[in-house]
This record gives C-alpha cells, structure tokens and sequence, in this order.
C-alpha cells in the first residue's frame, strides 16, 4: 500500500478508528486538503467492525466519483473495479471483490430501494455532505431510517470542511463528533470589488488578464456559469493570441458539469513541464478536487443554482452570492498542495454580509422525483422521513398533486400500480409517465426524454428562432441508427451519442429496440401533452401569442414556425425575456391537434353555456363553450335561453374585470355605503358586514347574484335597487341599526329633513340655516344607540351653518359655546346684509323659525 502518512488527517487516525469501531453515527469535521477523501476511505477498510462489508463512499459530484476510485485504487496498486470501484449512471466499475465502492447520491438511493435493509453493507460514508443537494438528503434521510429502524449495526459517517455542527449536533443527538487539522499551506485572502458601474463580467476579465501575465504558477477561477466560461475562455484566447511574447506557456481550460468526464479529466490534470494553467471552473471545483499546480483562485462569488419555478414547471438556473462556506471552500483550492491567495472580486463589507450557508436544495428545487422515490419507500409525507430539513407544506402538497394527477400515486399519496411502473425508470416522474402512456410510441417517448434531459442540440439563433422539437427529433433520427459506429466516426457529436445512449438504455428497460428511422415524429405533440398536460396551449389569435390550459399565457417567437400552429404543447420555457409573471418565453415545444387533444383529455373536457357583455350593444351574447381548462376549444351561438346561473355568472365575471364603478349607483346608494362604512369604522362593536369595494367583489354571489339572473341588459340593471341588494348582507336587526345610528337626514326643529353627509372624517357633516336651530343647546349626534354601544353619546355631528342664500356662515360642533361667543359678530354682520331676518340677540332662548321677521310674533 502506497499510502503518504504526511496527511493531518493521520493525525486522528487511532481516535477515529476506535471511535467508528464503537459506534455507528459519527461527524468528522476536516479542512480542505486535510485528506478526508483520499487517505481515511482506506483506513476504513480494515477495521474489524467493518470486516467483509461492503463500504459505500458517497460524492455529490460525478468528476470526484471517478477521481477519488481512481486515486484509491492506485493507493492500493490495483486497478479500478478491485478492492476500490465506482458506479455511476450508465458507468460502473465494480466487481465481485469491491468493498469500497465510491458513489453518487442517487445511486445510494436506488441501492436502498432494492435492498431495504443494505445487509451486506457496514458503512456508509457523505463526504462533502455540507453542499446538501435534494438527492443527499433524500439518501441520508433513507439511510438513517434504515439505521434506526431495521439496522442498528449500520455505520453512518459525515464528512465536510464547513459542517454546520451545532445544527447536525441538534438534529442526530446520537452522532459522535471529530475534527481534524488542515494543511499549514496559508492562503492570503484580498478583496477587489469592481468599480462603480463596472459589469462584474468585465472586471472579472481584467483581473485574469493581468494574472495570465504576471502570476508564475496555475490559476483557478469560480465563475457562475457555463455562458460566463465561454465568454472569459473566448477574451482570454484572443488576449494570448494578441500577445506573442507572452502568456503562451499558458493553457486556457473549462471546467463544468455538461463537459464529458474525458474533457473534465484534462481541465484538472497535470500540466506539461514548463506550462501553467487557468481553468475556468463552476462550483463543481469548489470540492473533492485537486487540481495540480494550482496556487492562486479568483472568486467572482456568484453561483448559478437551480430554483424550481411553479409556474415555468421549470429548475430555472438563477445567479446569487455565494455563502460564506463556499468561499471558504473556494479559496481553499488554493492551498491544497502549497502556500496560496485567493482575489475575491467583491469587497470585505460584502463577504462579512453574506450567510453563512446556502439555502438548501430541499426549499429550491423540485420535489416530484424526491416524492416519487418517498412514495416508493412507503411513506406518504416527507415528515414521515427522517430528513434534516422540511419543504413548506404547500409546496410539498402541491407537489403531491401534481403526482396525483399524472396517476402516480392515488388519492391518498399512495403509489399506484402505473407509479410503481414510472419509479422504476430512471428519468422524471413527467417523462415516466409519458413513456409508459405512449404504448406502440414508447421509443419516440424514449427519444424524446433522453433529449429532454441534456442541453439543447440547437445553438445560438437556431434555437431561438426554432423552438420545434420536431426539428431536433429528425435532426436525431438521421444522425445514425446505430450510435456505436457513430462514436468510431471523426464526425461525431458527444452530445448527440449521449441523448441516444441514455434513449437506448429506457427503451432496453421496457424490453423495447430504438429504432430511429422507424419513429413517428408527428406524434412528439400528443406524447408532451401526457407529460405536461398544464401546458397545452391554444393561440389566442395574435401570431405567436397562446394561453395555457393552466391560465398561464406563453409567446413563441414571432419568426418561429410554431407562431402560426392552433395549439401546441410547451416542454420549457426560457427564463429570459421581459414577459411578466404570468407569461412564458416558449423555449421548446411542439404542435398537437385539436383532434388529439379531444382524444387525450375526453375526461377532462367541459362543455358549458356562458354569456359575454357586448359593449357596443349593451346586451349580453349567448354562447355554449367545449373548454379544456383555461382555453376552449370550440364555441358556438346558444339557440335556446341562458340559465339565470349563466347571465348572473356573466355580470359577475363583467364586475371582477372593471370593477364595481361598473354598476350605475345612485346617491342613495352611494350614502347608504358612507353611512354603512362609517359605523363599521368608527362603531365595529355593530359588527356590520364589512363594505369595502374589495369585499363586495369577494362576496358578489351573496349580495349581487340572486337579483341579476333575468338582467340581460345594462337598461335593466340599471333599474335595480343596489341598495337594497347590499342589505341583504345583513339582518333585519343590523339594517334597524345603521338606520338609527347613521340616519341618512337630520330632522331640524322646524321639521327640516337635512342630509347627513357621511365621510372617512368622525365627524358627519350637515348644513342648515342658522335661524333653523335658534333655542337648541345640546348639539346633535350619531353613532351611538343606548344598550349596544360604547359610546352614550354618540360623535357630534359638524353643523355648517347657512346664511338666508344658503351660503356657509359657521362650522360648529358645539352650539352653546357657539350661541355665547362667536355667534354676536356673525349676528351684526347678518343684520347688515339680511335686515328682513330675524336676528335675536339671546338665541339660545330664541324659537326656531324659518320665516322672515314679519311672519314672526314677538
């Protein structure tokens, strides 16, 4: 065995040992370079307590998969697929004699659904468990119940150098916890922040460049994602070719996770004598890796991470900063194998704002193929699992229905005879079911998911302009029947094999030969509608311009073909664009018919009779719509009368639209909702329905529907009395109390009925003449009724005293202070301008009058 012991994780080995011998639930905690990957997973393999067990090695990155076999491997001097092997999706290398095979999540998963209790396996280790993508929480959470509930001999060890300790203490209180030194390598951490308005793009090119010149040794840069490679791979070339002198014993490299494993493997060899190297790298370089000769990283401090979209249906790759243990992570690259810096290009202020962890895959991303595994292992709440952490319940429940309604799983989140099917092809619970309800077109099906699944085979302004699949299906079908002979061919295309590979190996499930000058590619349409019944999408008349069965509206591209189709299925949307939240940019898709749909969705199809306002007219028009979801599919004119549901349906609908300055209120409409709202705001001890525009467009089925179902035009409904449609949201007895307490007049002492104009103000207001309330003392109010309100005397109402000409002279809320003060100066001004009126000189004990002086006896 060749193994270095100069590693610091040697430093704990007698400890870890003897602690994993004597228990089966331990955290080690160990920074980068400690040799957590590369040196510990072979102590494992001989201790007694693990004796003739198998150890499983878990990686959430399929480039660390097979470099950390292949290291192992030669640690031992045997080649990979002996004691130490790997498998992989599509690639394994084990044999009869691997006890340490080195894994991805996913593959961990489904070893557990085909061997519930894992007999033959002792251990099983998470490394990099920190970055907690959906698929590990789902394997840890698996392999914990395993552990607790039918195998208390089975070991579990975490492994990360940013753990979040405490919380992991909290949440497995039965886990041991260890730590371990790092490498002495320091890394020297600076800060460039880009300048005022500077694009980061830019300054990100300008730092390298400086770099590729000055810099001796390799350079790592974290960039967020693939677009932003290319674009520094493509400046940066050119920037070398301008330079003849210099930089040329450079190699420009890219590193990300659609690269074959074979170009991953040369971004992260070796260089030749003499050169340096500057690998362009996404988080996948962020851990498990060591890449040679690397001394200095640049941090751009952005990721791209996948947020599952509810209305796109779509993992959209969005860009946001890093957390803080991922630039921890990050500069740590740099002193792997020597003393190293790291530039981060953003400022200290901003770092130390940062979080100190990502927010976890498990709030982000989409939860059908966790659910579907979940229904798999028997459970029908992610609750029931022993997971770390735990989806908000409405996106778990609405996850759930989506399953529920491609019949995975029944009624009760249990899988379903066709779900049981579907869990067992590997691909999304969509694509599985689609496969398995497309019946004599299941090779296309096949086709269609591999294709689905990897990045566009369309470029640049091809696929912006083209979003028909049908396009890059025939494009497939004629690239070679048989991708082996294609893959010896100089002209072949990795990604094109890929898509037919992963193609052959779903058809081979279903026992089934992908022929692919035999598919019917016609049928792409109605085998999308099966996987994404939400989006099948009708035009709505404008060229590119459709409306999905879900509400959703979608545009194709004016330029593409599919903008003048009838209807089509969306299989992705962009995420690009300047569409509103409630529009889709179409990305991929395909044209359906109308007779297929009908076929498809008999069960769900919907005929029934609605009406429309015509404006023009003022009338409504009948009509009697076949609807599918949000879009009909055909209409046509009602013969016969509408129901009184139909015509009252209508105006509801009309209401919601416009709004209610839609209905011709009257002022007596108008003032029974001031009165109403004013005792609502100033007296709630009434508890009067509430009367807020808002309100009444909820509640319209209540108060407005059963008077409006014989109105067929605005003529008639305008004849209605809203008024009494609104008092029929409350009793009798609540109808008696905003008569008596928000009167709509104020009787005067001389029988004068006075409006009382109610307002958001306390105070109501009402305007009569001054000579109207000689001899009154007490000031009159509203609101309070003697027995039922908190107030005894209610609000004062604001009295706006008129002068002979109705002209206001005063405003009072309190008439006696009124009488014995300001009253003698409005007195000798009115005497000057009205001498025929009476103008006592002691009001208060004056009689009200409304007549002139010579009507008047003294």
């Amino acid at each position: 065995m060749a193994l270095t012991t100069t590693l610091p994780i040697n430093n704990i080995k007698q400890q870890f040992c003897q602690t994993l011998n004597a228990q089966n639930m331990l955290i080690l905690s160990a920074p980068p370079g400690a040799g957590k990957s590369t040196c510990l997973p072979l102590w494992l393999l001989s201790l007694p307590s693990l004796a003739n067990k198998k150890i499983y090695l878990l990686q959430p990155r399929r480039l660390a998969v097979k470099n950390i076999a292949t290291f192992l491997a030669e640690q031992l001097q045997e080649k990979v697929g002996e004691t130490v092997g790997y498998r992989l999706r599509n690639d394994n290398k084990t044999s009869a004699n691997t006890r340490l095979e080195v894994i991805t999540e996913g593959i961990l998963t489904q070893i557990i659904q085909q061997d519930a209790e894992l007999l033959d396996t002792g251990l099983v280790v998470f490394d990099e468990f920190h970055e907690r993508s959906l698929q590990g929480d789902l394997a840890f959470a698996l392999t914990r119940e395993v552990q607790t509930q039918l195998r208390d001999d089975l070991k579990i060890l975490l492994m990360s150098a940013t753990l979040d300790i405490d919380y992991l203490s909290q949440a497995l209180p039965d886990a041991h916890v260890l730590s371990s030194e790092g490498r002495s390598y320091p890394v020297t951490i600076s800060y460039q922040a880009p300048k005022a308005q500077q694009r980061w793009r830019d300054h990100a090119f300008a730092v390298i460049k400086d770099k590729m010149f000055e810099h001796k040794g390799s350079l790592l840069v974290f960039l967020p994602g693939v677009a932003d490679i290319r674009f520094l791979f493509t400046q940066l070339t050119a920037q070398q070719n301008q330079h003849n002198g210099g930089a040329q014993d450079v190699k420009i490299c890219m590193l990300y996770g659609e690269l074959s494993v074979k170009e991953q493997q040369q971004a992260i060899a070796p260089c030749e004598n003499g050169r340096r190297k500057i690998v362009l790298a996404t988080n996948i370089a962020e851990t498990s890796l060591t890449i040679e000769g690397i001394d200095l990283v640049i941090d751009c401090g952005f990721e791209k991470v996948a947020v599952f979209d509810s209305a796109s249906l779509m993992n959209k790759l969005m860009q946001k900063q890093i957390s803080k243990a991922s630039a921890v992570q990050r500069a740590g690259r740099a002193g792997r194998l020597m003393p190293g810096q790291c530039i981060r290009l953003y400022g200290k202020d901003d770092f130390e704002r940062r979080p100190l962890h990502s927010v976890n895959d498990i709030q982000q991303a989409d939860l059908l193929p966790t659910l579907i595994e979940a229904a798999r292992w028997g459970v029908t709440r992610l609750a029931e699992l022993p997971l770390l952490e735990l989806p908000s319940k409405a996106k778990e429940q609405q996850a759930w229905q989506e399953l529920h309604s491609l019949n995975i799983v029944d009624d009760k989140y249990l899988l379903t005879k066709h779900g049981e099917h579907a869990s067992m092809l590997p691909c999304h619970p969509r694509f599985a079911h689609m496969i398995l309800m497309a019946k004599n077109q299941a090779p296309l099906a096949c086709l269609l998911t591999a294709l689905l699944e990897e990045r566009d085979v369309f470029k640049g302004e091809q696929a912006r302009f083209d979003c028909d699949l049908v396009q890059r299906l025939q494009l497939l079908s004629r690239y070679k029947s048989d991708y082996k002979s294609a893959h010896k061919s100089q002209h072949s295309n990795p990604l094109f094999e890929r898509i037919i590979q992963q193609a052959s190996r779903l058809a081979q499930q279903l026992q089934l030969r992908l022929n692919l000058q035999a598919l019917d590619v016609t049928k792409t349409g109605l085998l999308l509608a099966y996987a994404y019944p939400e989006r099948v999408a009708k035009s709505r008349g404008n060229h590119g311009d459709f409306i999905c069965v879900n509400g959703k509206g979608a545009v194709v591209h004016e330029q593409d073909a599919l903008a003048e189709e009838a209807f089509i299925v969306i299989a992705q949307t962009s995420e690009h664009g300047n569409q509103s939240a409630s529009q889709l940019r179409v990305r991929l898709a395909s044209q359906v018919s109308l007779a297929e749909i009908t076929v498809l969705f008999a069960k769900q199809i919907k005929q029934h009779d609605s009406a429309i306002f015509d404006h023009k007219s003022g009338r409504i028009i009948a009509r009697r719509q076949t609807s599918l979801g949000a879009i009909v599919l055909a209409e046509q004119p009602l013969t016969q009368g509408l129901t009184a549901q139909a015509i009252s349906t209508m105006w509801c609908d009309l209401l919601r639209q416009k709004g209610l300055d839609f209905l011709p209120w009257q002022a007596k409409d108008l003032a029974l909702k001031a009165r109403w709202q004013w005792l609502n705001d100033y007296f709630p001890e009434y508890n009067l329905a509430a009367i807020d525009d808002q309100t009444l467009l909820q509640q319209l089925s209540t108060w407005f529907t059963p008077f409006v179902g014989e109105v067929k035009t605005k003529a008639q409904l305008a004849k209605i009395d809203l008024s009494q449609m609104l008092l029929s949201l409350l009793t009798y007895e609540q109808q008696q109390i905003i008569n008596k307490a928000a009167p709509s007049v104020y009787i005067g002492p001389t029988g004068r009925h006075c409006p009382i104009s109610y307002s958001q103000d306390k105070s109501p207001k009402v305007s009569l003449p001054m000579q109207e309330l000689y001899g009154l003392t007490i000031t009159p109010s509203v609101g309070a009724i003697a027995g039922i309100s908190k107030e005894k005397q209610g609000v004062a109402l604001l009295l706006e005293l008129l002068s002979p000409a109705q002209r206001p002279i005063q405003v009072t809320q309190d008439l006696v202070k009124f009488w014995s003060g300001s009253y003698q100066a409005v007195q000798k001004d009115m005497k000057s301008r009205y001498p025929k009126h009476y103008w006592p000189d002691d009001p208060m004990n004056a009689k009200a009058t409304n007549k002139v002086k010579r009507h008047i006896k003294e």
